[in-house]
C-alpha cells in the first residue's frame, strides 16, 4: 500500500484512497450530511434559512457540509440575483440515488430504537414517512 493512501491513527492504520465504504462515508455519512440529503429530497427544493429552522447546526458547519456536498455532485446550488439573496438546494441525479441507502440505515436504527424503547426524533418520522407532516414540527424542531 502506497503512503499517501494510508493514515495512522494511534496504531491503527486506516486505508482512505482505494476504499469503497471510506468513500461512501466521506460523501453522504458524515455528522451532519444525511440530515441534509434526506432534507432536500423532502422538500425537493431547500433554501438555506430552512436548515438552520430545522437542524441544530451551525451556519458555518452547515456552510462547509453544502459545499463538500455540492463538491461531491451531490447537490445544485442555485443563486438568485435578489434582495435578499435567494439560495435553493437541489438533489442532483446522483444525490437522489444515495436515498435508498440513508433509507436502509435508517430503518435498521427506528426499528432497533423501537425494540428497545428510545424516543425517536419526530422531524427524522417525517422525513421517512413514519409520521405524518407537521409544519409546527417542520418550521423550527429544535427551537424550544
Amino acid at each position: 500500500m502506497e503512503a499517501e493512501n494510508m493514515k495512522a491513527i494511534g496504531n491503527v492504520e486506516l486505508f482512505f484512497k482505494g476504499d469503497p465504504y471510506n468513500f461512501a462515508i466521506k460523501a453522504f455519512c458524515t455528522r451532519w450530511k444525511p440530515f441534509l440529503i434526506k432534507a432536500i429530497g423532502y422538500d425537493e427544493t431547500t433554501r438555506f434559512n430552512r436548515f438552520t429552522k430545522q437542524l441544530p447546526i451551525s451556519e458555518k458547519v452547515l456552510t462547509e457540509n453544502l459545499r463538500e456536498l455540492e463538491a461531491d455532485g451531490l447537490i445544485t446550488r442555485t443563486v438568485y440575483a435578489e434582495v435578499p439573496p435567494r439560495v435553493e438546494y437541489k438533489l442532483t441525479e446522483l444525490g437522489r440515488s444515495v436515498c435508498p441507502i440513508l433509507e436502509a440505515i435508517y430503518d435498521w436504527g427506528w426499528n432497533e430504537m423501537k425494540r428497545l424503547g428510545l424516543p425517536i426524533d419526530p422531524l427524522g418520522e417525517m422525513w421517512h414517512g413514519y409520521r405524518e407532516r407537521d409544519e409546527k414540527v417542520m418550521e423550527s424542531p429544535f427551537k424550544r
